[in-house]
């Protein structure tokens, strides 16, 4: 157990656990099952910890004074990648993280803020943050035990400059949940607790959400990141605070030199998109842009026409800076196959759909090409056609 005099030190067990790191956590239960005075449950944690940190949690990966208390919370918390970028609302603040979980987003709060709470109903997780906390050498975060609630009814909130609530996606029998209603702590009925203390409140929400239904549910949301990272939507963070109207929308690619695109969620609609033909470059949106649906906008903000309404793939005759991916247009061509194959020459491809009428399954069935970079095939529909298939190369 983690926590007590006696408890589970991952340090004792270095050499075991690097020596199976790499091993299925389901193969090393089965082996191991039958043996008494081990702490199965304890480097079963750790392994499952260690085997997504090293990819999510790089710094955490490579300090063995970590203990992962149980392996649901390794589902839902923050990457160092997602935490990093939280941080820059905690300058100088006095921060309550009134989810704590895991502690990554207290951790990179106290990076820059003058304190951090972190509160958390969940002893055991309350154990391992102590131990994770002075692994990393903090001082300046303080550990609470208790559930939200309970807690903001006891004064919790008060003197607080901002507030973190990453509630639970988890349904009391395990089923994965995403409508802000279902969710625990109760955010809804929290808010207004919340919001009486004057303090900016951020809520993370799932990737699936529906924007416009969160901010149906939550009119007090005056700004929101949308952010991807590897490729994926990974987090919704609604900001609120009393009196909070007409939201923006940020969507940031946490990954390199993209540029974010910020827009009016309300202004948005307002605006029309512009059409055209397939251009020199091809332009696919980044994940946050997709999850934000902000074609207007970015036929508004950029020098760029759209392909079609439900094909969300832009282009230009100038190659530009842009919140995804650029390509270099190489041929337009029928959706045939001896011409898809002799223009491919033999070379593989990635491809791709977009608004496309036929299964991507079907497609792939009936043209063989094996998968790989630079080149990509778009299987598309045009402002003008039902079907075309779009040969590009990655741009420099």
């Amino acid at each position: 157990m983690v926590g007590g005099e006696n408890s589970f030190n991952p340090k004792n067990w270095k050499d075991w656990i690097l020596q199976h790191e790499q091993e299925s956590v389901a193969d090393i239960a089965l082996r191991y099952g039958p043996k008494k005075d081990f702490p199965l449950a304890d480097l079963l944690h750790q392994l499952k910890g260690r085997q997504i940190a090293k990819q999510k949690l790089p710094s955490w990966y490579v300090n063995f004074e970590v203990v992962y208390p149980d392996g649901l919370i390794l589902e839902q918390c923050s990457s160092e990648a997602t935490s990093s970028f939280k941080a820059q609302f905690a300058t100088d603040k006095t921060v309550l993280d009134l989810t704590g979980g895991l502690g990554i987003d207290s951790l990179a709060f106290s990076n820059v803020a003058k304190k951090v709470i972190y509160a958390e109903q969940n002893e055991r997780r309350c154990a391992a943050a102590k131990i994770n906390f002075q692994a990393f050498q903090k001082n300046n975060i303080e550990v609470i035990c208790g559930d939200a609630e309970t807690l903001v009814d006891e004064g919790i909130a008060k003197d607080i400059d901002l507030i973190f609530i990453d509630p639970s996606r988890r349904s009391d029998s395990g089923k994965k949940i995403f409508r802000i209603e279902e969710l625990q702590p109760n955010v809804i009925e929290l808010k207004e607790k919340l919001l009486r203390k004057g303090a900016h409140v951020i809520i993370k929400l799932a990737p699936m959400l529906d924007i416009s239904e969160g901010i149906r549910q939550l009119p007090e949301t005056f700004r929101i990141d949308v952010l991807s990272w590897k490729g994926e939507c990974r987090e919704l963070l609604f900001h609120i605070k009393k009196g909070g109207t007409l939201p923006q929308i940020h969507c940031h690619d946490l990954d390199g030199n993209v540029p974010s695109l910020t827009f009016d969620y309300y202004k948005a609609s307002q605006l029309s998109l512009s059409f055209s033909e397939p251009k020199k470059y091809i332009y696919e949106p980044n994940a946050s842009v997709r999850k934000a649906g902000a074609w207007k906008s970015i036929c508004d903000q950029y020098p760029v026409s759209i392909l079609h309404a439900n094909t969300h793939l832009f282009t230009s005759n100038e190659k530009i800076n842009f919140p995804g991916r650029c390509f270099e247009l190489l041929e337009v061509m029928p959706y045939k196959k001896e011409i898809i194959l002799e223009k491919l020459a033999g070379r593989n491809a990635q491809m791709v759909f977009y608004n496309f009428p036929e299964e991507p399954v079907k497609v792939k069935k009936k043209i063989i090409v094996k998968s790989g970079e630079p080149l990509y095939l778009f299987f598309v529909g045009l402002h003008n056609v039902a079907t075309r298939v779009l040969l590009c190369s990655l741009a420099d």
